[in-house]
């Protein structure tokens, strides 16, 4: 009997193929949501947490736990202060583990600007896709294969810094880089990024100038110092400073180089003894913010965790109205098909086989639905996980 019931329910539905599609659709629709938030849940704490395990000790300024953590391991936002650049070289000289400072200050087309050391590389195992090597001369850039993709770069090109403060007389000024390379795809935040060596980063944020030949009796209000040939500019200048072989050795940093500053400072430890002798000397510094990744990920989850509970409350009354909706429409079809049923009990339909009809309808209806939002909320997760969809 079952065959011959599905077979019937089937024809029916396809009867009526315009009110079937649009239930079916909006089950769909309705069952999309919670299930694309809970994959997209799922991604991201993944990717987040697998960030953290590689990282598991970040050292910067005291200040905010979170925005230390998610500046250094993620390039977004900023953090309230820098350290100097000597504490990463006295953790170079105690030994054991590798130091390795950033300074993510400026951007390139709104993309982070990230200047380091080559040892990052090697930390977070790059690959070179085109060009090479990791940039270690002013002005030389290597970019991440997102941001290759989305701004149609490659290695040879040419790019300018962004100027942050056009007007702002004392600060760094727009540089043009170099690409030497484009590092392949790792699907982290390293895909959407531009790294610098530590000095194009600091010149970029005004911690160094160089001395640029130009015509003085052009734009006097662009000089900050004139000495013989060479000029010094500020950073009014709205066209980038080139570094060519010519004026690079002209380029300097103010001050003391141990003083110069670096927004926090990754510890790559061989083993976790290590890590343990590391963190442990470091916290005796007052002055800085020490943080265990993974610790400080794990509170930033439990916020998110909570805005999910509020997006399933939310899903359930949906769900609940979606439900009363339904049968609401299942009565009414009831009520329009009277004499449809008093055919099928006239001609010899057993007792209950109407009922498990319209049971069987119901049943197909919200089955289709559920597929459609599951392959849905799948493709949207796929997409977003592969790279060709975006927010």
């Amino acid at each position: 009997m079952t065959g011959p019931l599905l077979k019937l329910a089937w024809k029916s539905l396809m009867h009526h193929k315009v009110r079937s599609f649009v239930l079916v659709l909006c089950i769909g629709l309705l069952g999309v949501l919670p299930l694309a938030v809970e994959g997209f849940l799922q991604l991201y704490r993944t990717q987040l947490e697998s960030r953290a395990v590689a990282t598991p000790l970040v050292v910067g300024a005291p200040g905010s736990r979170s925005d230390l953590l998610i500046q250094s391991l993620y390039f977004r936002g900023s953090v309230e202060g820098s350290i100097p650049m000597r504490i990463a070289r006295q953790v170079a000289e105690a030994g054991r583990v590798t130091p390795i400072p950033l300074h993510i200050e400026g951007t390139v087309r709104g993309y982070p600007l990230v200047g380091t050391s080559p040892d990052y590389q090697k930390f977070r195992n790059l690959r070179m896709a085109t060009g090479g090597p990791w940039p270690q001369r002013l002005s030389e850039a290597v970019i991440g294969s997102e941001f290759a993709r989305r701004e149609g770069l490659t290695a040879g090109d040419t790019v300018p810094t962004d100027a942050e403060e056009l007007y702002d007389l004392g600060g760094g000024y727009p540089l043009v880089l170099k690409i030497r390379g484009v590092l392949e795809p790792t699907g982290t935040p390293d895909d959407e990024a531009v790294f610098v060596s530590l000095q194009t980063s600091w010149v970029v944020d005004g911690e160094g100038h160089g001395h640029i030949a130009i015509n003085p009796d052009v734009d006097f209000s662009l000089i900050l110092e004139n000495k013989s040939d060479n000029v010094t500019m500020n950073a009014a200048i709205v066209e980038a400073v080139e570094v060519t072989p010519e004026n690079e050795n002209s380029f300097h940093f103010h001050g003391d180089p141990d003083d110069l500053p670096i927004s926090s400072l990754l510890i790559d430890a061989a083993t976790t003894k290590d890590q343990t002798l590391a963190r442990s000397n470091l916290r005796r510094d007052e002055e800085l913010l020490v943080l265990d990744s993974m610790n400080e990920l794990n509170e930033l989850l439990g916020i998110v965790l909570q805005a999910k509970a509020i997006l399933d409350a939310n899903s359930l009354l949906v769900l609940l109205a979606a439900l009363l909706m339904l049968g609401l429409i299942v009565t009414l079809d009831i009520k329009v098909r009277e004499r449809e049923v008093r055919t099928l009990e006239r001609i010899g339909a057993p007792r209950g086989f109407v009922a498990r009809l319209l049971f069987t309808e119901v049943a197909i209806v919200v089955g289709s639905g559920a597929i459609l939002a599951f392959v849905t909320a799948r493709a949207l997760i796929a997409g977003f996980a592969g790279g060709w969809l975006s927010f």
